[in-house]
Parts: C-alpha cells; sequence; structure tokens
C-alpha cells in the first residue's frame, strides 16, 4: 500500500501509481471526504454528465449528445 507523508504545511502528494491509474493532472480538482476514520479523496468530476459517465452504467454512455440534440430541437 502506497504511503503519503503530510509536509509542515499540510499538504500531501500522490503517490505516482495512484495519480497514473486515476489520470489526475496538475490543476485537477480533488473531492475530499471523511468517513468514521478514513479519509476518502476522489477525482472530482469536470461535468454533470462526466459525473454519470464515471457511475459505470452504459445507460449514461453518450448522454451528452442525445442532451444537446434534444436542446437543439428545443429552439
Amino acid at each position: 500500500m502506497p504511503l503519503a507523508k503530510l509536509s509542515s504545511k499540510s499538504q500531501i502528494v500522490l503517490p505516482v501509481a495512484i495519480r497514473k491509474r486515476l489520470k489526475i493532472q496538475p490543476g485537477d480538482e480533488l473531492e475530499i471526504t471523511t468517513k468514521e476514520n478514513e479519509i476518502i479523496i476522489r477525482k472530482a468530476a469536470v461535468s454533470a454528465t462526466e459525473a454519470l459517465d464515471a457511475c459505470g452504467s452504459d445507460i449514461w454512455r453518450r448522454y451528452e449528445e442525445e442532451l444537446d440534440q434534444a436542446r437543439d430541437l428545443w429552439s
């Protein structure tokens, strides 16, 4: 299990293996929450459709395109 150390400025460096697996780049936003005695760090979704895409279900795939087409019909 990779370890990270808290600096004197309360900063941590994410291990490179985790950054690569989650495709985290400088400037990306991370969600930080706690649950009982755990700290949970997640890569923040850029958009609502990206959050739906991260749900893992194929039902949401390409929903953004479908939504854009529906908006075009409303105009």
